[in-house]
Formats: C-alpha cells, sequence, structure tokens
C-alpha cells in the first residue's frame, strides 16, 4: 500500500514563467557580452549548456554548482578567462536568482495545486525530490513558497544539497533515508523515464510516470 508520494519538481510540478529565460540573457548580455551577441543567441548557448550539464549529473551522479556553471556560459559568450572569474559568475547567479523570483515559475497545471491538497487531505506523506542546475535549492523554496506549494512537503531533497542528482542509487537513497516505510510503498511521480521513471524502480520504489496534463485520478491508479 502507497503511504508516501516522492514528487519530482520541473515539469511535474512547476514549469518556467515563459519570461524568465529571456530575462536572464538579457541581463548577461547587458554586463558580460563582449562579442556583442543577442540576448536570444545567449539563451540558446545557456539552453545548450543545461543540457550538457543535466547528461553530466545524470550520467556521473553528481552535481555541477550553478556558480561553475555560469562561469562556463560567461567564457562560453566569449569571456576571456583572465577577465572573469569565479565571483562574476557568483554575481550572476545572484542577478539570476533574483529574476527568477520576479519571473516566477508557474504550476505545471491547473490540476496541480487540487491534486497536492487533495493527497494531503487524505493523508498520504508527500515529499520532493529534484535535481537542480542553474537554479538550485534556497531559491526554489522561495519560489514554492510563493506558489503555496511548498507546505505540502513533509522535507525536500534538491540534488545541489546532496552532490547527487537522479537517477543515482544515492540520490534515491537520501530521499529514503527520511522515510520509515518499506520502499515498495513509496511512489515516485515525475515525467522523465530515465531519472524519474526508471531511476525510481531500479532503487525499489514503485513509480508513476505522468503527461503533462495528468490529473489526480492518474495518480489514485497507482495507490
Amino acid at each position: 500500500m502507497i503511504t508516501n508520494i516522492s514528487f519530482d519538481l520541473w515539469l511535474t510540478l512547476i514549469k518556467s514563467h515563459p519570461e524568465f529565460k529571456l530575462k536572464r540573457a538579457e541581463m548577461i548580455a547587458d554586463s558580460y557580452n563582449p562579442k556583442g551577441l543577442r540576448a536570444e543567441q545567449i539563451d540558446l548557448v545557456i539552453r545548450d549548456l543545461d543540457k550538457t550539464f543535466d547528461l553530466h549529473n545524470e550520467t556521473y551522479g553528481g552535481k555541477i554548482p550553478a556558480s561553475e556553471m555560469y562561469l562556463k556560459i560567461l567564457i562560453e559568450i566569449g569571456n576571456s578567462t583572465e577577465s572573469i572569474s569565479i565571483e562574476d559568475a557568483n554575481k550572476v547567479r545572484a542577478f539570476s536568482d533574483d529574476l527568477f523570483i520576479e519571473y516566477c515559475p508557474q504550476l505545471l497545471n491547473s490540476n496541480v495545486f487540487s491534486i497536492l491538497e487533495e493527497i494531503n487531505k487524505e493523508g498520504l506523506i508527500m515529499n520532493l525530490a529534484s535535481n537542480t542546475g542553474y537554479i538550485e535549492g534556497t531559491t526554489l523554496r522561495i519560489a514554492l513558497d510563493k506558489l503555496n506549494i511548498l507546505n505540502f512537503f513533509s522535507f525536500h531533497i534538491f540534488s545541489d544539497e546532496i552532490n547527487a542528482s537522479k537517477p543515482s542509487p544515492i540520490f534515491f537513497q537520501k530521499v529514503y533515508d527520511n522515510i520509515n516505510t518499506p520502499k515498495k510503498n513509496v511512489l515516485h511521480v515525475g515525467d522523465n523515464i530515465k531519472t524519474d521513471y526508471k531511476g525510481a524502480i531500479d532503487f525499489g520504489f514503485s513509480a508513476l510516470l505522468i503527461k503533462p496534463n495528468y490529473t489526480l485520478n492518474d495518480i489514485r491508479t497507482r495507490l
């Protein structure tokens, strides 16, 4: 019997604000742009590198720090290693985090809040279990609080805070360390077949792979 539900975050509960990524690129274009690239070009670089970072984290199981990720972006768009430092990357990260809160992410679909509300009413224990990238756990908690969903979860596991990423069993063990029930009684819900579904199944959890328009009934079929 399922007693605990572990939720992925991105594209399971939330999605980016439609203006955030371009605003971030515009900020970088204004301050660290020796080649005079357009914000749209910088945004493409950020997105491409994001895929590379994700693949690295998923393959090796760790988590590249956000500041190192931003430093790589600055170098990739033409800043020399002599002209910038990790301090510059930290500044970009801080500005990006502020923009992220200003252009707060949105709930994935109109069902998400009621799904969490109903599961909470039914007495099931919920947690967050999320890989992170440019935006890390501390900032995500602020955004989730603004969305009024943070308090639905008894605990939160973010990859940057444990230096482990899904589908690594180390990540799922960190989740399980906070749970007092057999593994099969934990249902991990997510959108990624590799990191969420297969990672959870291989660890011994139950798992549900969701589509963007999923409903409470989709989850209830696995309870």
